[in-house]
């Protein structure tokens, strides 16, 4: 049953959207921790505030998780490693999960809870991999999950890439900035807008192969 549903073209598009979903919620955050610059301008009168800047103090520490953050968001947005990027980013979302139920931020934890939600949901997707590390049965490969094609890999490519390139330019604003800000825009709006419709394009060829047999 659950393998029939995973040969859905809709429901793979879900899964692979989701991946670059979580990946992209990464790229920023990890970014800004990879160079060396504050996550947050908190109060550190506040419990938050001095909480991350206790974080940003620790240095190595500091950029140890925004290192972390990027790489998972790469071996994501690949799709051929995604399961390794899915183990990274639970670990890494169970702890920053723990963290906004354990201090007094204002809704976060939903948005955090939503995560660690996509996280499993992408982890149960996997499952079949999985089950070969612990079984002592070989899981016949038919049971696997499909794997993504190289229309999604090389989207991914071009995502990291591109988002790596914002986080770089950031608020710049003189001329040089700008002009890169924007083609890097216009490349992941068309990157976007054509994997999606090759996508579908094919996905109608095969329903009506079937529907003709």
């Amino acid at each position: 049953m659950f393998y029939r549903l995973q040969q859905y073209q809709s429901v793979q598009w879900i899964i692979i959207h989701i991946r670059y979903l979580i990946a992209l919620a990464f790229v920023p955050s990890g970014f800004t921790k990879l160079i060396g610059e504050r996550f947050t301008q908190l109060p550190k009168s506040e419990a938050v505030g001095q909480f991350f800047e206790a974080i940003y103090q620790s240095g190595m520490y500091y950029h140890f998780l925004g290192l972390a953050q990027i790489i998972t968001a790469i071996l994501l947005m690949t799709q051929r490693f995604a399961l390794i990027g899915t183990f990274l980013f639970l670990a890494i979302t169970t702890n920053i999960w723990m963290i906004t139920l354990s201090l007094p931020f204002k809704g976060t934890w939903v948005i955090t809870s939503l995560m660690m939600f996509a996280g499993f949901v992408l982890l149960y997707w996997d499952k079949n991999r999985i089950t070969i590390f612990y079984s002592d049965r070989n899981v016949p490969v038919v049971q696997y999950a499909p794997k993504a094609s190289k229309l999604w890999i090389n989207a991914g490519i071009i995502y990291i890439i591109s988002l790596l390139a914002l986080c770089y330019i950031g608020p710049k604003t003189d001329p040089v900035s700008k002009g890169l800000a924007m083609l890097t825009y216009f490349i992941l709006g068309a990157t976007f807008l054509y994997t999606n419709f090759v996508f579908w394009k094919k996905s109608g060829k095969v329903i009506q192969s079937q529907n003709a047999l």
